[in-house]
């Protein structure tokens, strides 16, 4: 019995070594850019309805909370539907450790979320510069599973976090392009690429 758990244990091993260097195809870029859709949408939203959602730093994060709710679901329902086609045995290795890659910058992002919403509501200021820098680690870290030029969606994040903040810091009302153009824009160069690679993909076979 010992020698079957070893065996199983090695092939387990194996299995997970070869997924953190297999490319994903789980994220459709369908699904990606219907994110960047949400983000333009709610910009325009409330550009066009301030005084309804965005009158306030709390509301103000409330529509973009949700917006990050509709777009993981959207982008999460496409890729479980399309990972268990593209990737056959190795889906659910997959879908797990590009999940560990991941979850921790989502559940960092949560957490200062609601942290800053609940007991600091004055400072949430910081919250769209310091969400672009998550989505942009997030970018560079999953670069061995995904195509290399998700790097520069990865950096335009960084940049435009960066820049988001220190316009915060400079007094800047919060303003619904600080996350809408950012995001809409970043969304739809990496629907592109995933898109691109899929052409690719395909001229090989």
């Amino acid at each position: 019995m010992r020698d079957i758990d070893d065996a199983l244990s090695d092939i387990a091993g194996i299995r997970a070594q070869l997924a953190s260097s297999t490319r994903f195809h789980g994220f459709a870029p369908a699904a990606i850019a219907g994110s960047g859709a949400f983000a333009f949408l709610a910009a325009m939203a409330q550009t066009l309805w301030p005084e309804r959602l965005s009158n306030d730093p709390a509301r103000y994060v409330a529509v973009w909370v949700s917006v990050a709710v509709a777009s993981a679901a959207l982008i999460l329902v496409e890729g479980l539907a399309r990972v268990g086609r593209m990737h056959g045995a190795m889906a659910s290795t997959m879908v797990v450790g590009t999940a560990r890659q991941m979850a921790p910058f989502g559940v960092a992002g949560a957490g200062i979320t609601l942290i800053l919403y609940d007991s600091a509501p004055g400072s949430m200021w910081i919250l769209p510069g310091l969400w672009q820098i998550l989505i942009a680690l997030i970018g560079f870290t999953s670069l061995a599973n995904l195509p290399r030029a998700i790097a520069w969606p990865a950096g335009w994040y960084f940049v435009c976090g960066l820049a988001v903040l220190k316009l915060a810091c400079g007094g800047a009302p919060l303003s619904p392009w600080m996350m809408g153009l950012p995001f809409s824009l970043g969304q739809a160069a990496v629907a592109l690429i995933l898109h691109r690679d899929t052409e690719r993909r395909h001229a090989r076979f």
